[in-house]
């Protein structure tokens, strides 16, 4: 008989594509506020901003459609930048509370093991540190949004884990806007520390107060803070 193959190996690793790079800049631009929310853009200035063919912006700009960041026009000529504004990140909010407390009440069920999730957010946050510094702003909203995705993952409810990546890139700009008003960054690191914490230590009644002080702007500390 045959032998069947194992599977057993590790994935394919794949480098970012044109397009990928393309993406995050532009998400990076609305995160920054230089592309105002209905601002049209086009696949020729999108192209000579990146010095890039019209093909890779064309697909970037297709990706960031689907997921609701580029909508179109009232006359449906080009796309335009989709409104991050104070309802729009209201509304990413409650969704984001409603998803996440589902993932923390699954990997914070009576009797289950979480030490193999303490761990990769360990590992996490030790590069969120080390980039603390930088100014890179896609960097640190990526790994922020990894640190969420990997307590997603673990979850194990594939269903709220899909519905959660159908909103990760706008959750990518919310992150990006937090680490860029962030006075001091390090800060941001000690609060997925205290995250981490949580998940180990913490009551699962406590889950809701957890993630909404979590989740809370910079500023919106800041202020706190100092009240």
């Amino acid at each position: 008989m045959p032998r069947e193959l194992s599977w057993e190996v590790a994935p394919i690793a794949r480098g970012k594509t044109t397009a990928d790079e393309v993406e995050e800049r532009l998400i990076l631009a609305i995160a920054r506020g230089k592309k105002a929310p209905g601002e049209r853009i086009t696949e020729a200035e999108v192209a000579a901003a990146f010095n890039v063919s019209r093909v890779p912006a064309r697909e970037a700009m297709q990706k960031l459609q689907i997921r609701g960041i580029l909508v179109g026009g009232p006359d449906q000529r080009g796309l335009r930048i989709a409104d991050f504004g104070e309802r729009r990140i209201a509304e990413l909010f409650e969704l984001r509370l409603a998803i996440e407390t589902i993932f923390f009440r699954h990997v914070m069920r009576p009797g289950g093991d979480r030490r193999p999730l303490v761990r990769d957010l360990k590992e996490i946050l030790k590069t969120m540190a080390s980039l603390s510094g930088s100014d890179d702003l896609v960097a640190l909203g990526s790994i922020d949004l990894e640190f969420h995705r990997t307590v997603a993952r673990h979850s194990g409810n594939e269903l709220a884990v899909e519905i959660w990546e159908g909103l990760a890139q706008h959750f990518m700009i919310v992150f990006c806007r937090d680490w860029a008003n962030a006075a001091d960054r390090t800060g941001e690191v000690h609060l997925h520390a205290r995250l981490i914490d949580f998940i180990e230590h913490g009551d699962p009644a406590q889950i809701a107060e957890a993630l909404i002080n979590h989740f809370a702007t910079p500023l919106a500390r800041t202020k706190s803070g100092a009240a």
